[in-house]
């Protein structure tokens, strides 16, 4: 089965050149940074609910996603054959496709808030491009790809089963309560993956896995790093205590008036969000590991709280009159 996979790998690779420019651009539209980017769009200037819904829901997506992975502890294709290019690496084990996981919660998320054919259509599209340039750039097996498109829709239809349900029962709560609650979320989802390392006991990344890797990307491989999950969780913590208070103040935190006035107001608040991104990425330290997962827990959840509460209040302040129910 391996070896069907890898001759698909070398055959889209050899004969379909062409694609590489194509396949990186499908790959970046499944980047976590691209999603962010279009999660403060929808929240700050079109439509917040939706912006919530995505923000919890990839925050979840990508918890589980380094879970799964340290679960199968599976390699790439560049890992195991130097007759794959490495167009694209990554430190992260192989089985499911985070790209593909991620692809099918976010984008399936906006499809079936749209309920219109023609977006259930483009979505499918989309993910399977998305999904496909993965292969074709020789990070993932085709299996792969699959088990994260089977643990996205998965993913995706618990969500849209109990977001409502859970969500009347949390919005119920006082506002520490939904903090609180937001917090033990966070900790859930990086416990996952603690409890997947864990259970690996003394299984170690063969020599062989990071000899390739490095010989046909450049770059070092850290599978058993939870750095991701840690991540993932502040993002979930961040984003979901900061909507808790914001949102009471306002019925709709979309931004009225001209198109220009949302332009200026989505840079100024990506702008900020990467100054803090980056500036706390600065502090985050090589050792000791509990220290450095503090901080990017940390980082993480203070960018998600801009978004979804700094920013708004920002906009609020600077006009009033801007914010409309």
């Amino acid at each position: 089965m391996t070896d069907i996979q890898i001759a698909l790998i070398q055959v889209l690779q050899a004969r379909a050149a062409w694609f590489a420019a194509p396949m990186l651009f499908f790959s970046l539209l499944g980047n976590p940074e691209f999603y962010l980017l279009v999660i403060a769009l929808l929240y700050w200037c079109w439509d917040p609910r939706l912006g919530l819904r995505l923000g919890l829901l990839m925050g979840i997506t990508g918890g589980l996603a380094v879970a799964l992975k340290v679960a199968f502890h599976l390699p790439r294709p560049y890992w195991v054959n130097p007759d794959v290019q490495a167009l694209g690496s990554h430190p992260s084990f192989g089985l499911p496709s985070g790209h593909a996981m991620e692809a099918a919660t976010f984008w399936g998320l906006i499809a079936a808030d749209a309920r219109r054919r023609w977006v259930w259509v483009a979505v499918i599209a989309l993910v399977f491009l998305i999904g496909a340039s993965r292969i074709f750039l020789g990070v993932h097996f085709p299996t792969d790809v699959v088990a994260g498109f089977a643990f996205g829709v998965a993913i995706l239809l618990g969500f849209l089963a109990l977001e409502e349900p859970v969500g009347r029962r949390i919005t119920a709560l006082p506002l520490s309560r939904q903090i609180l609650v937001a917090f033990a979320g966070s900790l859930v989802l990086a416990l996952a993956s603690v409890a997947a390392l864990a259970a690996l006991g003394d299984w170690q990344v063969p020599a062989s896995w990071a000899a390739g890797a490095l010989e046909r990307s450049g770059r070092p491989i850290s599978p058993l790093d939870l750095g991701s999950a840690v991540t993932a969780a502040g993002f979930f913590f961040g984003f979901a205590a900061g909507a808790a208070a914001a949102w009471p103040h306002r019925g709709s935190m979309c931004v009225a008036g001209k198109g220009s006035d949302r332009l200026l107001r989505y840079v100024f608040g990506i702008t900020v969000a990467g100054a803090v991104w980056f500036g706390l990425g600065l502090l985050v330290p090589q050792e000791p590991l509990f220290a450095a997962y503090a901080v990017q827990y940390l980082r993480a959840a203070a960018v998600a709280a801009w978004v979804s509460y700094g920013a708004p209040m920002a906009f609020a302040r600077a006009n009033p009159v801007g914010w409309r129910e």
